[in-house]
């Protein structure tokens, strides 16, 4: 996950540019094809979990639940995720925040203003990115509506002013990056002037320990990574509202049993439930988006040994 120095590029040929544009118009709507797909609609002044690649966490005051689609967060919430995860937030304007494995962040405040009860919202946000990959999107159909917004992104060494735009930043012990894929954000460090991208691929780096460099441009390849970086990977393990598959991880003659399995699982950051059937005790995760992602989710508690499935199944949801 972490980009060597070599990813950090002063320019592109001319005969790259055209091939750039190309791709990232491709890569663009391709995310927001998936973008529009989840049901889940954000509350007036909420930032909703849309989907999940499991395993994933939202910690509140300190105390970790599985995340799961259709939970709201507040200011100081944090979302986590582990290896392998991924989760997509919906904010209230209806812009996205996705979130690549290894991640960590937090909404340390958040405010909607309507001046006009029918008219366009004002949404000001002060986000942390902790550590891990990011990715904002603005919603079109926000533009459409005139909404605006007033957003700033920390990291480690710097902060991302965000009027309304697409790109990706990263932050982990060795570095701060951010990459611009559509529209303009100020990157501000310290007392130093701040640093403008505004064009596509526009890409910024510092490297701990070592002196700033001028922006650059990515590669048609440093985007693609960049964005699968944040992207669900159909299969994988995605709940989405309304998913109709589950995985069914345990069947138990006693509660007690079936509450124990539970609760591991959910620690792990799996989102289980118990239901009694047929005189006994089903622990099951709702809402998986394909029999892939289901048969996905079975395979990864399985190999967890401290979890304890040894067998499991998978169903449609109306089994």
């Amino acid at each position: 996950m972490h980009p060597p120095a070599a990813l950090f590029s002063q320019t592109v040929s001319r005969s790259t540019r055209p091939f750039l544009r190309h791709s990232l118009g491709i890569l663009l709507m391709g995310a927001g094809l998936w973008a529009g797909q989840g049901a889940a609609r954000a509350a007036t002044n909420s930032t909703v979990v849309e989907a999940v690649q499991l395993p994933a966490w939202v910690e509140r005051n300190g105390e970790r639940r599985p995340a799961e689609p259709g939970v709201q967060l507040r200011d100081n919430d944090k979302a986590i995720t582990a290896d392998h995860a991924r989760m997509l937030l919906r904010m209230p304007d209806r812009s996205v925040i996705k979130l690549g494995e290894q991640t960590e962040f937090q909404i340390e405040s958040l405010a909607v203003r309507r001046p006009q009860a029918a008219g366009p919202s004002e949404l000001s946000a002060t986000l942390r990115l902790v550590t891990g990959v990011f990715r904002y999107a603005t919603d079109y159909s926000s533009k459409a509506l005139g909404n605006k917004r007033e957003l700033n992104l920390k990291m480690a060494t710097a902060t991302v002013g965000i009027r309304g735009t697409d790109f990706w930043s990263m932050t982990d012990a060795a570095h701060d990056a951010v990459c611009m894929f559509e529209g303009k954000v100020e990157v501000m460090r310290d007392a130093k002037p701040g640093v403008v991208l505004d064009k596509p691929g526009a890409f910024w780096v510092v490297f701990t320990g070592q002196p700033e460099q001028a922006a650059g441009q990515a590669t048609p390849d440093q985007l693609a990574k960049f964005i699968g970086q944040a992207e669900m990977q159909p299969g994988k393990g995605i709940l989405l509202q309304g998913g109709q598959w589950r995985t069914v991880a345990g069947f138990m003659p006693s509660g007690v049993q079936a509450n124990a399995l539970r609760t591991r699982l959910q620690t792990a950051g799996y989102p289980a439930d118990v239901v009694a059937k047929d005189g006994k005790f089903e622990v099951r995760i709702n809402q998986l988006a394909t029999r892939e992602d289901a048969e996905t989710v079975l395979t990864q508690l399985q190999a967890n040994a401290t979890l304890g499935v040894t067998e499991g199944r998978v169903a449609l949801a109306t089994r």
